[in-house]
């Protein structure tokens, strides 16, 4: 194999493992939760969002009392 034909191939997979490790690294939904101060779910203390491009906001606080909504990335939405 020449050294053409070495550096194309080397360029080829190079490629292929960046692109898996892109596909791993984002998200497969889109995540909005709203987190309540108790379990009445009541009085909203802090919200977050998680998008398809990986990137998260989060305003307020969180707590263990949350209700969400979650959007496939890829399809219909799941709640």
């Amino acid at each position: 194999m020449n050294i053409k034909k070495k550096i194309i191939l080397a360029g080829l997979l190079t490629a292929a493992a960046s692109s898996a490790a892109f596909a791993a690294y984002y998200p497969t939904h889109y995540v909005e939760r709203a987190y309540y101060a108790d379990a009445t779910m009541t009085v909203v203390i802090g919200e977050s969002t998680q998008f398809c491009s990986g990137r998260y906001v989060q305003t307020g606080e969180t707590s263990q009392f949350h209700r969400g909504i979650r959007h496939s990335c890829n399809g219909p939405v799941e709640r």
